[in-house]
């Protein structure tokens, strides 16, 4: 063979090798951009990626694996190609068949077909979580919604057997709290009815006492200005004050004892109604030294013993909250009645009468001042059964010291703050204009 035909056949053999080796080039890269177009076109349509954790679990072959393994198959192109020989058959270098080349692209097809399928079943969950999201925000329908009941009515007949009033039932909405205790709450109430006639101070024995009803008043305004510096609940004050007129009315005091007996008994009081009652330092420090803290730690010894430890108390706040039921809870009218129930503590006057019966004056004058209807069976009832008839009088006493002028300054500063709403002004003004155009408190702003 001449060296003309030698050369003819090795550049034969060289284009044989370029145009094999720039088919599978092109062919890898047009699996490759296959794939990742597909991918992104799913990304683009679902908005979600496949979870590749869910796959390398289930022990499928990644794209990536299969791309590189094809990579990895393909012969090592040196820089002296034409010396290569095409027919050497070696393990690394041999190209890859036609058979090798379509199982790549069938391994590709299927990581494409699975991923796809992942892709449509989070689209589907996506799809699910939305429609719960949507179920949960819909409205309840209208026949599911429970209708409250109209409360049981009940008639009060006298002895003649004429109705007197009509009351409701308004502890029934209440059986489903049991902060409301509505199947007790008939008892607690008739047992603090038959309470509070045991522990009434009675006046007659406290007139033993010289000059009582006026150092009484200065005790009694100190002690108010104490509570409230303190921050007291108000039980803590009734209860101070019944504890202090219950021992005067068995012990006879010196003068200049008085206000020892009135600050044991409001740190008595303290420590039986308070969660965190003031230690006995602070009420040392505010009696100016005139009581230390030894004294008064002999004094609660003292009265506790007096007393035989009986610390019951219905406490008129008690009463005027039940009376608040058959309010409608209303906040302006039971702040206006805290201040005019209070009267009945500071006032001399009013020391024998029942706590309930103050409880309901003040809670019928209340109303009065805000232009309220009448006094109705509900009222009636859940204030302990007080008609107009037996108010009368309570009311007449607390409209006098309205129109009064003001001993305890202390008692009055506390209501004319905004947390009171100025109930202690309101109430003044109020008074003072009734008693001067004659009005009769007890028909008024009643319709026939």
């Amino acid at each position: 063979m001449s060296s003309n035909e030698r050369n003819t056949g090795d550049n034969i053999n060289n284009a044989s090798n370029k145009l094999s080796s720039n088919v599978q080039r092109l062919a890898l890269n047009n699996v490759t951009n296959t794939t990742l177009s597909h991918e992104n076109s799913i990304q683009h349509l679902k908005g979600t990626k496949p979870d590749q954790s869910k796959l390398s679990s289930q022990n499928l072959p990644q794209k990536e694996d299969v791309l590189r393994e094809t990579v990895r198959t393909q012969p090592s192109f040196s820089d002296n190609k034409e010396n290569c020989d095409p027919y050497t058959k070696s393990t690394g270098n041999s190209n890859p068949s036609i058979s090798e080349m379509t199982q790549c692209n069938t391994q590709v097809e299927n990581v494409q077909t699975i991923a796809s399928t992942q892709s449509n079943n989070i689209s589907h969950s996506n799809t699910a979580v939305e429609e719960k999201l949507i179920d949960t925000t819909k409205k309840r329908p209208i026949s599911t919604v429970v209708e409250q009941e109209e409360p049981k009515k009940f008639k009060v007949c006298d002895e003649n057997g004429e109705e007197e009033y009509i009351w409701e039932d308004l502890d029934a909405e209440d059986v489903n709290d049991p902060f409301m205790v509505s199947e007790y709450v008939n008892d607690i109430f008739e047992y603090l009815h038959r309470l509070e006639i045991i522990t009434l101070p009675k006046k007659d024995d406290l007139y033993k006492h010289r000059n009582i009803r006026q150092n009484r008043d200065i005790l009694v305004n100190w002690l108010v200005k104490i509570h409230n510096k303190f921050g007291l609940l108000p039980e803590t004050l009734y209860l101070a004050i019944n504890i202090m007129d219950r021992f005067l009315c068995r012990e006879l005091v010196q003068l200049d004892k008085l206000q020892l007996v009135g600050t044991s008994c409001l740190f008595i009081a303290s420590k039986y109604e308070e969660v965190y009652s003031p230690s006995i330092k602070h009420f040392a420090s505010e009696t100016d030294g005139a009581c230390t803290e030894e004294e008064i730690k002999e004094g609660e010894k003292f009265i506790l013993k007096t007393l035989e430890m009986n610390l019951n108390y219905p406490n008129p706040m008690n009463f005027l909250r039940r009376i608040s039921k058959a309010d409608d809870y209303d906040i302006q009218s039971r702040t206006l009645a805290k201040f005019l129930l209070e009267i009945s503590l500071v006032d001399f006057r009013f020391i024998g009468m029942l706590p309930s019966l103050c409880a309901a004056a003040a809670m019928f004058l209340s109303r009065k001042m805000l232009g309220k209807g009448k006094w109705d069976g509900n009222l009636i009832h859940y204030c302990g059964g007080y008609t107009k008839t037996q108010l009368a009088p309570v009311c007449d006493m607390i409209m006098d010291y309205l129109t009064s002028p003001i001993v305890h300054d202390e008692f009055h500063r506390k209501y004319q703050s905004r947390r009171f709403m100025k109930a202690s002004v309101i109430s003044v003004q109020w008074a003072l204009k009734v008693r001067k155009n004659g009005y009769d408190i007890m028909t008024l702003h009643e319709t026939n």
